[in-house]
């Protein structure tokens, strides 16, 4: 086994007697994951999150809004303890959507698909007024700070400007469910029945639409509009005015965070 007696313990109770335990955790720090084969031959996932606040918003997600998205669509929620701040899911079919298994003539299909489940997800409860983005804009000084000499005065006060503008302009947008990192390494592909799942869900909360979009628009589809339009496509409408005045504002917000976790990670690595 290659996890410890309490988690082991929490996967037996909830998943019955083990297999196999396989690590699939990803390379980075505080990534606990593990693919568990019971004894009857089911396939579930053992994730153990970093902080309470991941948990919490995982453990919602798969309650409140993941049933939106149709069976098949994304994993199940077996089981959580808040103590371990773990959780077991089952396995579904397919392999992460990025990579070269993932054959280029599939890519417009698989981005329609995650459109059309963000748009579903967005849907899964009524919209709220007022997403709370002020955390987002205030921690952009902070991230600045850390970023240091990587970052110039002109960049500096570039980040300033969308944070201090995106308060106002989530004003007049409604705050949905949002999952938080969707990205291709978090959307499953099975090739066999062509169906796309969404995974991942430590990051979701209430929020702008446009929020799952950011690492979208600035990293898959960079350079490859046909990936934006099949997304769209399937997400059934085109951005609003305000949506597409957010989506930069928070693209220029996470740019920022990005920096700062870089320098922090190649710190911890030299």
């Amino acid at each position: 086994m290659f996890i410890d007696p309490g988690l082991e313990a929490f996967s037996v109770w909830a998943a019955g007697p083990l297999a196999a335990v396989t690590d699939r955790s990803w390379p980075r720090d505080g990534s606990r994951v593990w693919e568990l084969a019971s004894a009857s031959g089911e396939r579930f996932f053992l994730k153990q999150h970093q902080s309470p606040w991941f948990h919490e918003r995982e453990v919602t997600a798969y309650r409140l809004w993941a049933p939106s998205l149709e069976t098949g669509r994304a994993p199940r929620l077996q089981a959580a303890d808040p103590g371990l701040r773990a959780v077991l899911i089952t396995a579904l079919p397919g392999r992460i959507a990025r990579g070269p298994h993932i054959s280029e003539a599939d890519e417009p299909e698989i981005h329609r698909q995650a459109g059309m489940l963000l748009r579903r997800l967005h849907s899964a409860s009524t919209a709220t007024a007022v997403p709370g983005t002020g955390r987002v804009a205030a921690r952009a000084e902070e991230h600045i700070t850390r970023a240091g000499a990587l970052l110039s005065q002109e960049d500096a006060e570039l980040i300033r400007y969308h944070a201090a503008r995106l308060p106002e302009t989530a004003q007049r947008l409604p705050a949905v469910p949002t999952h938080g990192d969707a990205q291709p390494k978090n959307f499953l592909w099975d090739p066999g029945s062509r169906r796309v799942a969404l995974i991942d869900f430590e990051r979701a909360e209430p929020g702008l639409a446009v929020r799952d979009l950011v690492r979208l628009q600035h990293g898959a589809w960079n350079g490859r509009p046909s990936l934006h339009d099949a997304f769209l496509d399937g997400y059934g409408r085109a951005l609003t005015a305000d949506e597409e005045s957010a989506l930069r504002h928070l693209a220029a917000l996470d740019a920022v965070s990005a920096i700062w976790w870089a320098r922090r990670t190649a710190t911890r690595t030299s």
